[in-house]
């Protein structure tokens, strides 16, 4: 992707807090969109939580147990079935 200046680009990215930092219960992995090139203290996750960048470990996608708020926000706008043509849906 090429961004240009003036440019925001959103990244979507997953992220829990990292090891040490709290109980393990409370390190589930959120959803984040964070804009390229920002640096900000606190990331804000879709659920609502922010958390502190410094705080934070950045995962692959399907890591750890995922914060079930962030899921279902995730994609709202997509649609949630395929569409099936050959069913006229």
């Amino acid at each position: 992707m090429l961004i240009q200046d003036g440019m925001t680009a959103k990244l979507l990215v997953t992220g829990r807090l990292a090891p040490g930092t709290t109980g393990e219960a409370r390190r589930v992995a959120h959803v984040f969109e964070v804009d390229a090139g920002s640096s900000g203290d606190r990331v804000l996750a879709r659920c609502g939580e922010k958390l502190p960048r410094a705080d934070v470990e950045w995962v692959v996608p399907g890591t750890g147990m995922p914060c079930e708020r962030c899921l279902g926000l995730t994609g709202a706008d997509q649609p949630r079935y395929p569409l099936l043509p050959e069913l006229g849906v």
